[in-house]
């Protein structure tokens, strides 16, 4: 154990002493966040319809963590502060990993996992070397049942504690008149990229919040060299990876964009080991692995869904086939498949089988 997380246990166990008197309210559900301050995607969704049928106490302890000195802080005092919230609350809805749950949850407390993901191509939580195992989970969201018994393993828990609901988000990606609307602002905010063949480069992130992230990217200038002038890529990195730059003068960030607008916007997607293939694949567009480490990174990290034999599209590894790939104007057919496969529903209900979740937990006395 580092000096770091000692320090923290002896202070989280002080804080547990010394909040002995802290009552919980059982109508009390609190979102817990490392990566947003404010609320965004399924937590919104979530919080919205919460507000809507107004049966419950909602509170918030939404911070972006920073990988520097201050940060580290931030995140100190933080955990102190989540171990009272989480003394106070019936139910806590998270969507990430969170060190203070899996090392002091308080007696009586539900913990419901919000995965800020469709699913996992690459292995995550316990399935890897981590700091910290994880634990003292009640239940967990997904897609489909293909995903039971990774999030298992992954999150510590059972697979009857993981279940099918299917993702918040997906209910905005459905909504045809909120993505053309959005899709025709986008279009007034460049309206470079109209008439233009967009191509959409959203990697997974390397590392971790802790350690911090890292990029690996392909050469954007040579691909380009391959490509005619009615191609133009947009691409977006992971949130605390905005300001990365890549080497091309034609590539348009779009960091600050929403990745749904720009999966409307977009002719094809171009990823890694990144869930947002799931996401896509709902929008029986092409799809293309950029992978050119896949055989080491199956070895180091593992893979859940091997994308050689799974995947519903190119495995490139190289510039000369991804810029192949990308002309190409053959759409694999098995995409139909690989969505029913990951992504069970497309009912556009997705928020309200949550929320039915969510009156189970906090109506079960256990």
């Amino acid at each position: 154990m580092s000096l770091n997380k000692l320090i923290l246990n002896i202070a989280l166990k002080i804080v547990d002493i010394l909040t002995f008197w802290v009552k919980k309210d059982k109508k009390r559900i609190t979102f817990v966040s490392l990566t947003q301050s404010h609320l965004a995607s399924d937590f919104k969704l979530i919080d919205d319809l919460l507000k809507k049928e107004n049966k419950y106490h909602i509170h918030y302890n939404l911070i972006e963590f920073e990988k520097n000195l201050l940060g580290d802080f931030k995140y100190f005092l933080n955990c102190l502060k989540q171990l009272v919230e989480y003394k106070k609350s019936a139910l806590i809805i998270i969507n990430d990993n969170n060190y203070v749950i899996s090392h002091c949850k308080p007696q009586g407390t539900k913990v419901l996992q919000v995965w800020h993901a469709c699913g996992a191509i690459k292995k995550f939580g316990n399935e890897i070397k981590r700091q910290y195992p994880i634990r003292n989970y009640d239940a967990i969201i997904c897609n489909a049942k293909a995903w039971k018994p990774v999030y298992a393993k992954s999150f510590g828990v059972c697979e009857e504690q993981v279940h099918v609901t299917g993702m918040p988000r997906i209910d905005l990606l459905l909504d045809d008149s909120l993505q053309k609307k959005n899709k025709e602002e986008f279009y007034k905010k460049y309206p470079m990229c109209v008439e233009k063949k967009l191509c959409l480069y959203a990697p997974t992130f390397r590392g971790n919040i802790i350690d911090g992230f890292k990029i690996k990217s392909f050469d954007f200038e040579r691909v380009e060299s391959m490509l005619s002038d009615e191609y133009l890529f947009l691409y977006k990195f992971h949130p605390l990876l905005g300001d990365v730059k890549v080497n091309s003068s034609k590539a348009i960030n779009v960091n600050e964009e929403d990745l749904y607008t720009l999966f409307t916007v977009s002719d094809c997607l171009i990823s890694d080991y990144s869930s947002i293939l799931f996401d896509y694949s709902l929008l029986n567009k092409k799809m293309i692995a950029y992978v050119d480490d896949i055989d080491e990174y199956d070895k180091t990290i593992g893979l859940n869904v091997d994308l050689r034999k799974d995947f519903c599209g190119p495995i490139c590894k190289d510039e000369e086939e991804l810029a192949n790939a990308i002309k190409s104007e053959n759409k694999d057919q098995r995409i139909k498949s690989f969505q029913k496969k990951y992504m069970y529903y497309t009912d556009g209900k997705n928020t309200t089988r949550v929320i039915k979740l969510i009156d189970k937990l906090m109506n079960d006395k256990r």
